[in-house]
């Protein structure tokens, strides 16, 4: 089964240069701190008042226990990432 972490969060557009190289590197940091992990990074398209809704996925063929996704959670905490950060878990359709 596929389970697929998202997070969720919004930014003001004139740090996105900066914030999406702070995201780029934790993701890499994640990834290689647990062989497998598969991150992404996605944007809305649109823009509404300088705001952008940013999300980050995360996906191990091995599933995603919930000590994993704590520690993403605190890693992110500690890489001082946008906040708040809102939290889904999705499943392939059964």
């Amino acid at each position: 089964m596929t389970d697929v972490l998202c997070v969720y969060y919004k930014v003001d557009a004139l740090q996105h240069a900066t914030l999406a190289a702070r995201v780029n590197r934790f993701q890499a940091e994640m990834a290689a701190r647990w062989p497998g992990l598969i991150c992404e990074s996605l944007q809305r398209p649109e823009t509404a008042a300088d705001i952008e809704t940013w999300m980050e996925t995360y996906r191990h063929a091995d599933g995603l226990d919930a000590a994993l996704i704590d520690a993403i959670a605190q890693a992110a905490v500690m890489a001082e990432l946008p906040e708040p950060r809102h939290t889904e878990r999705f499943v392939a359709l059964r």
